[in-house]
């Protein structure tokens, strides 16, 4: 099993709007399979992802943010709220979006790592490609909308 998940994508947009994209609840919702986050993105804090069920807020996952460049670069731990998991340090990932922008597009790459070293690994591993499969392509819509 890799231990890393890298995805790369040219976004027909200016950095500033895939940030927006990747840090915009409203955005998020549109992409992340409904889910929103309430966060300011400040290394330090939460970075819990939610859905609203029944008038109520369900944490999915769970995370901290690590570094904050508005407009380059934004990493922050993740972590499903599984109760079948520990939840500790050793079993968060650890994601990574890098923007670089270029003649009005955006290169964006989103790493994943930390896949060999955590419980489940192999699994969480084959549901994140799978979830970037759906959501990769509706990231780029939203921004280049």
């Amino acid at each position: 099993m890799e231990n890393t998940i890298e995805l790369k994508t040219t976004i027909k947009a200016s950095a500033d709007k895939v940030w927006d994209a990747i840090t915009n609840p409203d955005k998020i919702e549109q992409y992340m399979f409904g889910s929103r986050t309430e966060t300011d993105w400040k290394p330090g804090s939460k970075s819990n992802f939610y859905i609203e069920q029944d008038d109520k807020q369900i944490t999915i996952v769970k995370g901290e943010v690590i570094r904050n460049i508005p407009g380059k670069l934004l990493e922050h731990t993740l972590f499903p709220n599984d109760h079948k998991l520990n939840d500790s340090l050793e079993n968060y990932i650890v994601i990574t979006y890098t923007l670089e922008e270029h003649d009005g597009e955006t290169d964006l790459t989103i790493t994943q790592k930390g896949f060999k070293y955590v419980e489940e690994g192999l699994q969480r591993y084959i549901d994140s490609q799978k979830g970037w499969k759906i959501a990769l392509p509706k990231l780029k819509e939203v921004a280049e909308s």
